[in-house]
């Protein structure tokens, strides 16, 4: 073991453990194992709980500790020692006293646990690592086991194996109100599905108490025990309708349906008019209930009569992918009810001229199969033309053999002509009877994961069979081709309530940008988002100036960018909007491949791990701590445009001033730092303060960068604030929580103003015609935009630099 750290850890010396930092990680590397052992050694004695002293140098060893593990990866080397540390914590209490302060042993465990799961993607680590965390699931301690549930969802993107071998003891740690680690449930079902489907009751039990991100993750589950044993969640039925007014929810309860009905259509009989409702204020689940009700037409003549009626109903109002689900569910409903197709023929067939050339077919199809069902012809009778339709990837082939009428082919040749078929998420082609639909339910929409409905579609689509044969005679000339379509236009198109509702979820965690630029940056092109404060009240922090972010992960925000402006906009827009084009310019600065745009806005929805990614980069930078959603008026917007009757507190003459007692935090290292009360004033643009009898200090406000209130979790009161500058970082205390908040506000306000002024004065300057002869030379013109359009580049600028 290093000197430094043996006279650390055998003496208890305090004074000392700060230099451990000064060690380079390299020469102590070789060490961690030992000085682990000894960790274990002082955490194990009886005394150690009530020595604060013991306590403070644990607490800096191991976080030397982790950080040399950290900066060398050795994890795999160290993951054993750091294993057995956290057993010997488990040995002791866990439980906070009363005064809701952590017990020693457990600051330990969750430094360690979060060393060990920054690596979840290590096998050899996960696989020591997980038996043991899971056992953490059983104490009594909120905050440990929110933490550990954190640590448990993220190994079981990798790691649902070893996971799902402990789900009985997941199972109960959620039942017993541990609700944020239902959302591991998803991802380890399939490797244990009894367990669950045993605690079905119990789980839907807990469906109201649980926040909208775990209710997702339970109802995810129930879509997965659907596909299973749907017996299990017949008489939750109503229940699960109560939810259809969730937006989040609806479609995949909706899903969830559809694979029961095709199980046992019995059940949803008495729900019909709530269903038809669902569909009829919200267009985008009118696929699922035509699929419910398909089901429905199978229990015997009246109900087929029923649903022939609804879906003749829905002609003039459905689009060109909802017709094409009707008029197969209608074939299939045919099938053992052929006077229903007679009595309804007529209607269908003003369909016959639809621009879809999928529902034309589906037409045609149609009027042969009642000629067929009404007088059959013989087999030598009929004509030499046959076509055959199969359904592959979306697309409908049309094969012709013979010479039908006007052909332009000669005698024996065979025409194939391929149509586009607009993308759904139905199967009922396939399910012609009660008892093959059970067959179509794996070509249904999936829940196995948190995707978003349009990559289910697209999975849909591959999955499904194409075996579909149907014996016609071809009267008519070719069916015209169809004009090629844009395809940006023809995907939001198709999908526009999806992206809305989409946008609508959203926009509540995560507030979407006002504008985005690109940046020429020394080694590469980097993209900077502005947010802009919705309220734009008098005494807005925000009024005349963004709240800026460079992002690290400008795809994500592209999308997003994309998919809001679609939902904002009555109709599809396509590859030539201004609006699209700005964005493809951004796109095309940083990667040049125009090919890849059209890829991003036409995939899958940003997932939920992305926007948690996006959540992240929004909360490091201090994002939430000026701005928070208002319900009421749905914007994001500063609090002092959220809260205006807070200004008369905080201002003075309209500037904000605010004094008193403030406790510096001082000191070389960061755990040796000790409190130091001084006397501060801000007062316009200046801070100052005492640091001495005779002296005074000033800190110009221009020199802050942001201001953060300092909280143990996000929900919790905040114990302190931090001022951040170009070079240093300063911590304060105030008195009470109220003090505090009042500082920081104070301090936003007088930063913002800060900012707007010297954007005031750079613009003067501007205009009257100051000049930049240091600018960088233009770059290529490959995606630069006016910025009308919400898009622009931008180029770095000296310190004699001005915007022009």
């Amino acid at each position: 073991m290093h000197e430094l750290f043996a006279q650390v850890l055998n003496k208890k010396d305090l004074s000392k453990a700060g230099d451990l930092f000064s060690l380079e990680d390299r020469d102590i590397k070789g060490d961690l194992i030992s000085v682990l052992q000894k960790i274990g050694e002082i955490i194990d004695n009886k005394d150690y709980a009530s020595n604060d002293n013991d306590q403070s140098v644990v607490e800096i060893c191991v976080t030397r500790v982790t950080t040399a593990i950290r900066e060398t990866e050795s994890i795999e080397e160290h993951a054993i020692a750091l294993v057995r540390l956290l057993e010997l914590c488990q040995k002791h209490n866990l439980n906070p006293s009363s005064q809701e302060k952590d017990p020693p042993h457990a600051k330990i465990a969750s430094d360690i646990m979060s060393c060990l799961f920054m690596h979840y993607g290590k096998g050899k680590v996960m696989i020591l690592a997980i038996p043991v965390v899971v056992n953490f699931l059983c104490c009594n301690n909120k905050e440990l086991g929110r933490n550990v549930s954190s640590y448990l969802s993220l190994a079981a993107l990798d790691n649902a194996d070893l996971l799902a071998r402990h789900m009985d003891l997941i199972l109960n740690s959620v039942l017993r109100g541990n609700y944020i680690l239902s959302t591991v449930l998803p991802q380890i079902f399939t490797q244990c599905r009894q367990a669950v489907i045993d605690k079905t009751d119990r789980l839907v039990k807990i469906v109201d108490k649980c926040e909208p991100s775990e209710r997702l993750s339970l109802f995810q589950v129930f879509g997965m025990i659907a596909k299973t044993d749907t017996k299990v969640l017949e008489k939750h039925v109503p229940k699960f309708v109560e939810y259809l007014s969730s937006t989040p929810l609806s479609s995949m309860i909706l899903c969830l349906f559809v694979d029961m009905a095709t199980a046992n259509p019995f059940i949803f009989v008495d729900h019909v008019p709530t269903l038809q409702k669902a569909a009829e204020q919200q267009p985008t689940f009118l696929i699922q209930v035509i699929q419910i009700m398909g089901a429905l037409a199978t229990l015997n003549k009246d109900y087929a009569r029923k649903s022939m009626e609804y879906f003749v109903s829905q002609f003039a109002s459905a689009d060109q992918t909802v017709l094409t689900v009707i008029l197969q569910e209608i074939k299939a409903l045919s099938l053992n009810n052929h006077d229903l197709l007679a009595l309804n023929l007529e209607e269908i067939s003003k369909l016959s001229q639809n621009g879809s050339s999928a529902v034309r077919i589906l037409v045609q199809q149609l009027k042969e199969d009642n000629n067929k069902y009404s007088s059959p012809a013989p087999a030598e009778n009929t004509k030499q033309t046959r076509s055959v339709s199969s359904q592959t990837e979306g697309t409908v082939t049309i094969i012709t053999v013979g010479n039908p009428p006007n052909a332009a082919y000669p005698s024996g040749a065979v025409a194939i002509r391929h149509t586009a078929l607009p993308p759904s998420n139905m199967s009922s082609q396939q399910s012609l009877t009660k008892s093959s639909r059970a067959s179509a339910s794996q070509a249904r929409l999936t829940m196995d994961r948190p995707v978003s409905p349009l990559s289910s579609q697209f999975s849909d689509r591959l999955s499904m069979t194409s075996a579909m044969t149907y014996g016609s005679t071809q009267t008519g000339p070719p069916l015209p081709p169809e004009p090629l379509r844009d395809g940006v236009q023809n995907f939001c198109e198709k999908h526009m309530p999806i992206i809305r509702n989409f946008i609508e979820s959203i926009s509540v965690r995560i507030p979407l940008p006002s504008k985005c630029s690109i940046i020429n940056g020394r080694h590469k092109r980097y993209i900077r988002l502005n947010f802009l404060c919705g309220g734009q009240g008098d005494q807005c922090l925000y009024g005349n100036t963004y709240f800026s972010l460079n992002t690290k992960v400008p795809k994500t925000w592209i999308h997003v960018m994309f998919l809001a402006v679609q939902a904002q906009s009555t109709s599809a827009l396509n590859q030539n909007d201004a609006s699209i084009q700005s964005l493809r310019g951004c796109w095309d600065s940083l990667w040049g491949d125009r090919s890849s745009f059209l890829t991003l806005v036409t995939s899958s929805f940003p997932s939920p791990k992305d926007q948690d990614i996006l959540l992240q980069e929004l909360q490091s930078s201090r994002f939430f701590d000026v701005f928070e959603f208002n319900a009421a008026k749905k914007y994001w917007a500063c609090f002092m445009c959220n809260h205006p009757e807070k200004m008369l507190d905080l201002l003075q003459n309209g500037n904000p001033v605010i004094a008193g007692q403030l406790k510096e935090k001082k000191g070389r290292w960061k755990f040796l730092k000790r409190w130091k009360t001084r006397y501060f004033t801000l007062s316009g643009a200046q801070i100052t303060y005492n640091k001495s009898h005779s002296r005074k200090e000033t800190l110009p406000v221009s020199k802050i960068q942001s201001v953060k209130a300092v909280r143990k979790g996000v929900r919790d009161i905040p114990k302190a604030f931090e001022i951040f500058t170009g070079d240093q970082t300063y911590t304060f205390k105030a008195k009470g929580q109220q003090n505090i908040e009042q500082w920081v506000q104070c301090l936003h306000i007088a930063v913002a103003r800060v900012q707007t002024t010297d954007k005031d004065k750079t613009m003067k300057e501007s205009e009257a015609g100051v000049t930049d002869n240091n600018s960088m030379p233009a770059a290529p013109n490959n995606g630069e935009v006016s910025p009308q359009n919400n898009v622009v580049i931008e180029r770095p600028r000296s310190v004699m630099d001005t915007k022009l």
